[in-house]
């Protein structure tokens, strides 16, 4: 959900202002394409882009044809094939060896601008769902531009589109209902990443404002009043204060993604690992040398040891010569990014490798 963390910030906004919207979103990519499936983009009467889908290559296209949308209403399909040398000639001039395929349909505050309203809604209940969307149907009872949230909305048994299993990513799928051919785009709707930051000292800012940058929920917690007050974390989630021993009593640790533990005091961080070894969280980062991260496994009960054992990162981060807080804040969220999302965290291309490693995000 943290990737349309900037379409969920402006909701309200968008609510209060009551103007229908065109949504664009990627329905399937073939090859080298800056976004992937899943990824939306939000078009204003005026112009305005909330989001981004090929990093400007086609955003200006995507304007002209909601324009129209906006004029007639609807749903409208559209393909942009950029391997081909005449794409060049067409005004794009992408050259990212891809093809995308962009499903536009219009939204309307009255029904809580319908499929961007269902991600919100997901995005509060904080539980794992599909959303399904309809984007092609001769169905009657299913038309283009039809969503629905599953498993949130009731009457399922009414719902004949229904996955057997959430999606691992977005995609289209075809279907055959009572005769009639729906094509469904399924996408897996995860709750936000949620960062625990134990320690509020001022390298803890930087941090706060990088997973922030990402979309990501931040929780801040301190046993020392001093360091939350004063505004320092006012963009965080929640902050806080609490001893360090009370811990699992006071946050239900189950709903973070990742935990770093900053609290530069050894005693503080002991009882942090003690409780968060009994948690699930898969990241939990430490900082300081290896050496002080062996000391405070070693001073922890054998049986809590091996329960943080695979899952402690200390060092925290990536080594990219990080030595700013700045710096090491980037390295952290770098290195959680890429274990959360199954990555080793290396670099995509050398000068020196031959051809393109991954390009646009392959």
């Amino acid at each position: 959900m943290s990737r349309h963390h900037r379409l969920l910030a402006a909701y309200p906004s968008l609510m209060q202002s009551r103007q229908p919207l065109v949504m664009a979103t990627i329905i399937e990519t073939i090859g080298s394409t800056y976004q992937k499936a899943g990824a939306r983009l939000l078009i204003g009467q005026n112009g305005e882009l909330i989001g981004l889908l090929g990093g400007g290559c086609f955003e200006r296209d995507l304007i002209e044809h909601a324009k129209i949308l906006f004029e007639t209403g609807g749903t409208k399909t559209l393909f942009y094939d950029m391997r081909a040398p005449e794409d060049a000639l067409w005004g794009l001039g992408l050259g990212c060896n891809g093809a995308a395929r962009i499903f536009l349909q219009t939204l309307v505050a009255d029904d809580g601008f319908g499929a961007l309203g269902l991600l919100v809604q997901a995005a509060e209940a904080e539980q794992t769902a599909t959303l399904a969307t309809v984007v092609e149907s001769d169905h009657p009872d299913f038309p283009t531009g039809f969503s629905r949230l599953q498993p949130f909305a009731g009457g399922l048994s009414a719902w004949p589109l229904t996955h057997p299993l959430l999606p691992q990513r977005a995609g289209l799928e075809n279907q055959q209902i009572a005769g009639h051919s729906v094509a469904v785009f399924y996408e897996p709707v995860r709750t936000p990443t949620h960062l625990l930051v134990l320690g509020a000292g001022d390298d803890a800012i930087p941090l706060l404002a990088g997973a922030k940058a990402l979309g990501w929920r931040v929780t801040v917690a301190d046993q020392r009043p001093a360091y939350l007050e004063g505004g320092r974390f006012a963009g965080a989630d929640c902050v806080c204060m609490l001893q360090a021993a009370n811990l699992a009593e006071r946050l239900q640790l189950h709903r973070f993604s990742a935990c770093v533990v900053m609290s530069h005091n050894i005693e503080h961080d002991r009882c942090y690992l003690a409780a968060l070894a009994e948690s699930e969280i898969p990241y939990v980062g430490l900082l300081g040398p290896a050496r002080r991260r062996q000391r405070l496994l070693d001073s922890l009960p054998e049986r809590l040891a091996a329960k943080l054992q695979t899952r402690l990162f200390g060092p925290v981060g990536l080594d990219i010569g990080a030595e700013t807080p700045e710096e090491i804040a980037l390295a952290i969220v770098a290195a959680i990014q890429a274990v959360l999302k199954g990555r080793r965290g290396g670099l995509l291309a050398r000068p020196d490798d031959v051809g393109c490693v991954r390009p646009c995000n392959a």
